[in-house]
């Protein structure tokens, strides 16, 4: 970033020089060459944040996960989610939320099914 305010520097010179002192070929492709630095290292620098950016979010992906008590399976599945605008894991955590309440709806319908057993009852006909 210093780099860039240098670069700002030279390139105010040289414009008040060619206000100053009318076209210089010489002075023209200098500033030329300033300014083209000074893209480049605005287009590394937007680069690099972009990439610092998204390995915080991944970091604070795995450190929601590491810290949520929920199978290793489950966890793969979050992982392989792709990074989204709208949240730490986009959609996959309302997909995730729809499955769970359909097992849970499942395993609730089966309750009703089945009768209950104490672990104590060893004959289907005492379980009510």
């Amino acid at each position: 970033m210093h780099a860039i305010a240098t670069l700002q520097v030279y390139q105010a010179q040289a414009l008040k020089h060619l206000h100053e002192g009318g076209p210089d070929q010489g002075v023209l492709q200098e500033l030329r060459a300033a300014t083209d630095f000074a893209l480049r290292a605005t287009k590394v620098t937007a680069r690099s944040l972009g990439q610092v950016m998204s390995t915080v979010v991944v970091q604070e992906r795995h450190l929601w996960l590491t810290l949520a008590q929920m199978a290793d399976a489950d966890k793969a599945r979050f992982l392989d989610a792709p990074i989204s605008q709208g949240g730490l894991f986009g959609d996959t955590v309302e997909d995730f939320a729809q499955q769970f309440s359909a097992v849970q709806k499942q395993t609730e319908a089966i309750k009703h099914i089945l009768p209950r057993c104490d672990s104590a009852t060893t004959t289907l006909d005492q379980c009510k």
